[in-house]
């Protein structure tokens, strides 16, 4: 397993912020990409940081902003699952037995994006150390040091066959390695960005164990032999993101006036077939 936990570093220090923690129970997609667009407006508009924590209430399909409609076909076993379209880039994630986060952060909290996006992945890092260190292990996480970027027109459709600089990759015994050859490297947490003027929205996955309708992603579970539960990961994430912050956290009931924005934004954008067959 891994050697040594990963340092977590401070991004920025604000001791007057306060970062509100909302856990939501698993819900459609377009109510999650709602919610997230809904917290996004109200960092940029009132100042207000929110970590996110959800699920998914059935497989269901995002695709990347830029992403046609029409290049679903091209995955066969997710034709039956729910589709929603994300307002951030990226390839296409089938969200399934996985735990999700977003971060929706004023930009005076993130001077660097492109940092915010490693100090989140180091933080899952840290946290997978500490949760999964049973004996015999035989793992290993890193991260992707480089994008690889297909050639033209040859861009994986799904966003976990994709890797770029500061995707969290996980190695194991258990995904298909021989005595022979070294273990092969999974991508297993990865994270999209959007930002609006005065607002950074960054949210991503943390696959868990592989779904039905992805047969061909593994999860953690499935690569090093080890179960994390969600509610372990519950417990433990939002005090490693709010040290990341450096901000101090605060559990909040889901807001009605984000309720609200949120309810709009479902009904206008993410459940209308306008938004999601758009390109």
């Amino acid at each position: 397993m891994q050697d040594s936990q990963p340092a977590l570093r401070t991004l920025t220090s604000d001791p007057s912020q306060t970062l509100q923690l909302i856990v939501d129970p698993p819900a459609s997609g377009s109510w999650n990409m709602a919610v997230d667009e809904a917290l996004l407006a109200a960092a940029a508009e009132e100042g207000t940081a929110t970590l996110r924590l959800y699920q998914w209430s059935e497989p269901t399909l995002s695709l990347g902003y830029f992403q046609r409609y029409e290049d679903r076909r091209q995955h066969a076993a997710s034709l039956e699952s729910s589709v929603v379209r994300r307002s951030s880039g990226g390839g296409a994630i089938l969200h399934d037995h996985e735990l999700t986060y977003s971060l929706a952060l004023p930009s005076r909290l993130v001077p660097d994006p492109h940092q915010l996006y490693l100090h989140v992945h180091r933080a899952f890092m840290a946290i997978l150390t500490r949760l999964a260190c049973g004996a015999g292990s035989d793992w290993s996480l890193r991260l992707c040091e480089e994008d690889e970027h297909a050639a033209a027109g040859n861009e994986p459709f799904l966003c976990f066959e994709r890797r770029s600089c500061g995707d969290v990759l996980l190695a194991g015994a258990h995904a298909g390695a021989s005595n022979a050859s070294p273990a092969p490297s999974w991508k297993i947490v990865g994270s999209a960005q959007r930002r609006r003027r005065g607002a950074i929205l960054q949210h991503g996955s943390l696959l868990l164990e592989h779904s039905a309708a992805a047969p061909e992603l593994p999860g953690f579970a499935d690569i090093t032999g080890q179960i994390v539960s969600i509610d372990a990961l519950l417990a433990a994430f939002p005090g490693d993101v709010g040290a990341v912050l450096g901000v101090q956290l605060s559990e909040a009931d889901f807001p009605n006036a984000i309720r609200a924005v949120a309810e709009k934004f479902e009904r206008s954008k993410y459940d209308a077939e306008s938004w999601t067959r758009h390109r």
